[in-house]
């Protein structure tokens, strides 16, 4: 039986990240915790930002927070400074590495000061390339850059991988008013083609909107719900029809947190727009289907989500990765490895594609 590779799982940022790793010109700037009743929340620029401190997971002011109010007490380590409980966590759930998400620092690209946002990806980096190296291999980090600031974000993004031994960096489907086929990013996604980088395409459930999750203000269940599909489903249609899988294809991308049911549908649905439409996106030579069953693009699933047999057999099971998404509030820690593995759905040799062989490809991991 092969090794098991979490290719989502996430670190909480501790509450003091950014008073021991932020540069001086910054700290009164940086992001601040407030206290909400027994709760300690993120404060960025002024703006709540609904993740509980701690060992939580979703969480927003007005209370709701997924198990029904209740953070998972199993979960010993939630950030990266206590190493003991971390691989004691990652022990018990049977995964052999883990590659660890950012959190706030996900959203850093949304943030209004863009200065800002590159020192607090510095300083999210140094913690990050810092503690992973006391996992000795089992923790492996992803880079947050400031998006809003291409040319930084491009330099940031060599010296995460470069320097710190990052294996990846976090973008989001949308950034503000901008896809990601804007050329404004452009300086990004030449480095990170340079780099033959891992992208990873995650949005995190806050204070910053994505498509038609402005509709619903509250409760947090229409937000969740609708916020992080619709960003990756533009997230992946701008990256194909805008040309940049095809102009760039060294950049590994995945599409994560929200299973890989969806992809067969979205897929077919490009192609048939593709198929029909009198105005073809420029620069695009093959059908959208072609990109997404190509080395340039990855998707993860749940443990147990419907249709994963059929999402192998429309994309390919060597586009697939596992993913725990711990520790956060859906987790279904300390199941999830057991879960998938209790399949009957999928072969034996495709479990381990996605348990391991895939992810692998896609981080590069050996």
């Amino acid at each position: 039986m092969k090794e098991v590779i979490d290719a989502d799982g996430h670190a909480n940022e501790p509450d003091d990240l950014f008073d021991r790793y932020l540069e001086k010109d910054f700290k009164e700037l940086g992001a601040k915790t407030v206290q909400i009743g027994k709760v300690q929340y993120w404060m960025v620029e002024g703006k709540l930002f609904p993740r509980p401190v701690g060992n939580f997971g979703h969480g927003t002011p007005n209370g709701y927070l997924f198990k029904k109010g209740k953070p998972n007490m199993a979960i010993n380590a939630p950030g990266l400074d206590d190493v003991e409980g971390r691989l004691k966590d990652l022990n018990q759930e049977g995964i052999d590495i883990q590659v660890a998400y950012p959190n706030i620092m996900a959203m850093a690209s949304h943030f209004d000061d863009g200065d800002l946002a590159a020192a607090m990806c510095r300083a999210y980096n140094n913690y990050t390339g810092e503690k992973c190296q006391a996992f000795n291999g089992r923790v492996r980090g992803i880079a947050a850059v400031p998006l809003q600031k291409p040319q930084q974000a491009a330099k940031e993004l060599r010296r995460a991988l470069k320097d710190l031994g990052l294996v990846g960096v976090v973008v989001t489907g949308t950034v503000g008013a901008r896809n990601l086929d804007d050329p404004f990013f452009e300086p990004f996604f030449q480095e990170a083609n340079e780099l033959g980088a891992a992208v990873g395409v995650h949005w995190i459930t806050g204070c910053y909107d994505s498509p038609g999750q402005e509709r619903f203000k509250d409760p947090y269940f229409y937000i969740h719900m609708v916020g992080m599909p619709f960003n990756l489903m533009i997230g992946i249609m701008t990256l194909i029809g805008g040309g940049i899988m095809e102009k760039y294809p060294r950049i590994k991308f995945v599409f994560l947190e929200i299973g890989a049911a969806w992809l067969p549908y979205w897929m077919w649905r490009m192609d048939d727009h593709y198929s029909r439409s009198m105005h073809h996106p420029t620069g695009v030579p093959k059908k959208p289907s072609d990109y997404v069953r190509s080395e340039s693009c990855f998707v993860s699933c749940e443990p147990d989500e419907d249709g994963l047999a059929h999402t192998t057999e429309v994309i390919g099971s060597d586009r697939i990765v596992f993913a725990s998404d711990y520790p956060h509030g859906d987790c279904d820690f300390p199941h999830s490895v057991a879960k998938f593995r209790k399949r009957t759905d999928i072969s034996d040799e495709i479990k381990e594609k996605i348990l391991w062989d895939n992810a692998a490809r896609l981080y590069g991991i050996s």
